[in-house]
């Protein structure tokens, strides 16, 4: 299931995994967007599908571009504060995420 995926379709067949072993769940903890941009600041909880105990857990941050209100393009980072950057390289904006 690596590569690119576009559209609607390749969307939900990057989404709809097989159920078993370890299933992750995904926590929208922040979110900014300025219209052009959105930078989700987000936390994966990965949990065992036998007995749902918890097996780990990420916080991580997603770069989205838009155009028209829909999500052109994503960029997954594990670093919040790489992603901040990122998310302000155009408008010079001081960091805000602590490392």
């Amino acid at each position: 299931m690596k590569g690119l995926r576009k559209g609607r379709k390749g969307a939900r067949v990057w989404a709809a995994r097989v159920p078993g072993g370890v299933q992750q769940t995904v926590e929208l903890e922040e979110l900014f967007e300025d219209g052009e941009r959105a930078l989700a600041l987000i936390r994966r909880v990965w949990r065992w599908d036998e007995d749902g105990s918890p097996a780990g857990e990420d916080e991580m941050a997603w770069l989205f571009e838009l155009r028209d209100r829909l999500i052109r393009s994503w960029r997954p980072f594990e670093d919040r504060e790489a992603a901040w950057e990122a998310y302000h390289a155009e408008d010079g904006s001081s960091s805000r995420v602590e490392p």
